[in-house]
């Protein structure tokens, strides 16, 4: 099992703030509730002991119905894989890193340098490339299966991804018979339900409707919780637009609507597993569009992780995905300051490694390059060993007065630990870069998934599994 490095130790919110968030979000709820289109969603709360309005379709809150769902939920648990060494410790705290986000229309074609349609084969081959990164610690899509029909559409996309990885898996299923059939191919990945009740290495994302409106979307947090899988209610509006224009009242909002959430899931079963994962998407004012790698975005993911740890959650947000329309150094930039400031802030898992344009589409070439992102990202968090013989008092009077440690014994034992060795940047000299055809990023990066889909096939199955996850795509 993996247990990632810790973060945290960036703080952009004082405890007054954090307070006066929370209090702020608490009065949303109990003055102001959460609108609900689910008649089920209604009879839960109202079962629950919350003020449901039937007439006006409002829920409100008390404070101690939110604290209650706080002691509820777990403070950590294993986010599994299908693979147990692929497993992973969901804590406070902890920073993992994941390849895509929810299905996203285009993908990125190197040969045109540019979008186009996606296929079913599209999504195979980026989720084999996800499994084959070292860094990627979680899968998610960075294209969808756009040849298949649109009614089953989802589901020839849960087939890719089962089939593919052996990673934790978190997607989303809009609607209850989504949920079905995500929960029977897992099943039937898994060999059979025993074996997935006792490991369930998929996480159902589910997301309110900014502002402060729950949907049927959120009807399929009881199907997780029947068989005791992780779930993750992410409220996403876009500052300006579905929230306020000021990050402490987007936070104040989110925050509101994620609580909600996290109180319906202990609902619907005490101890469920849930995920705090509010998202803080930023409208650019001159083109109405959501914007992935403005600073105010990763400013407030910042606050967002800071939350978490307060209430003792794991988080999720975005992190990897830029507004970039190519693999270049906008790109770069743009996801290595979201990444490294999850990173620091503590975000357990941050996802959209590989997304460009703004979730439209992704790139295998740019999952690769945001796994460099993250292996570096974590020699960061992983920090500086202070010990007796890290500080190497006795070696450094050993070599003296204009000396060298080349050749010591200290430097052979240390250097590859406390030093970063590159995967896919190369350090060379200009020469040298220049008789291997002074190759751009993006054309390394586009040989590294060239090499990795050469060798990679379809993942081990369990006996019976891959007759299982026919019958289930199939039958729909």
């Amino acid at each position: 099992m993996k247990k990632g490095l810790m973060g945290g130790t960036l703080k952009v919110l004082s405890d007054s703030d954090i307070e006066r968030i929370h209090q702020t979000s608490l009065r949303l709820l109990q003055e102001h509730g959460m609108k609900s289109e689910s008649d089920v969603i209604l009879d839960i709360f109202c079962r629950g002991g919350a003020q449901v309005d039937r007439d006006s379709r409002v829920i409100r809150l008390s404070p101690d119905m939110v604290e209650a769902a706080l002691q509820s939920a777990p403070k950590s648990f294993v986010l599994y894989g299908r693979d147990p060494e692929m497993d992973i410790l969901l804590e406070p705290g902890r920073v993992y890193y994941g390849m895509g986000g929810s299905p996203e229309p285009f993908i990125y074609d190197y040969a045109s340098n540019g979008p186009r349609q996606p296929t079913k084969a599209d999504m195979v081959n980026c989720t084999r490339v996800g499994q084959a990164l070292t860094h990627i610690d979680f899968i998610m899509a960075i294209c969808s299966a756009g040849d298949t029909p649109e009614d089953t559409q989802y589901y020839h996309e849960y087939d890719a991804i089962f089939r593919n990885t052996t990673k934790p898996v978190i997607y989303t299923a809009p609607l209850r018979k989504h949920a079905a059939k995500y929960l029977e191919m897992a099943i039937a990945a898994s060999g059979g339900e025993t074996a997935f009740r006792q490991r369930p290495w998929i996480v159902f994302f589910t997301q309110p409707v900014s502002p402060m409106q729950i949907s049927h979307y959120s009807e399929t947090m009881l199907d997780a919780a029947e068989f005791g899988v992780p779930i993750l209610s992410s409220p996403g509006p876009m500052m300006g637009a579905t929230s306020p224009a000021s990050l402490a009242g987007t936070l104040a909002q989110i925050n509101a609507e994620a609580l909600l959430g996290i109180v319906l899931s202990q609902l619907i079963k005490q101890g469920t597993p849930v995920i705090y994962a509010p998202h803080t998407g930023v409208m650019d004012m001159v083109t109405a569009q959501c914007t992935y790698g403005s600073p105010e975005q990763s400013l407030a993911r910042a606050a967002v992780a800071q939350l978490g740890i307060h209430y003792q959650l794991p988080t999720f947000g975005l992190g990897g995905g830029v507004e970039a329309k190519l693999p270049d150094a906008e790109a770069a930039g743009e996801a290595m300051m979201g990444m490294l400031l999850n990173g620091l802030s503590g975000m357990t898992l941050t996802q959209t490694l590989g997304t460009l344009a703004s979730g439209l589409y992704g790139a295998a070439e740019m999952a690769v390059i945001c796994d460099e992102l993250a292996y570096m990202i974590k020699r960061i968090l992983r920090g500086i060993t202070v010990n007796d013989d890290t500080l190497a008092l006795d070696v450094i009077q050993e070599v003296g007065h204009g000396g060298h440690f080349l050749a010591t014994d200290h430097t052979a034992r240390l250097f590859r630990e406390e030093l970063f060795f590159p995967n896919l940047f190369r350090r060379q000299p200009i020469e040298k870069w220049q008789e291997r055809g002074s190759k751009s990023m993006a054309e390394v990066a586009h040989e590294r998934v060239q090499a990795i889909l050469a060798q990679a096939g379809p993942v081990p199955l369990p006996d019976g599994a891959d007759a299982a996850l026919e019958r289930a795509l199939r039958t729909t």
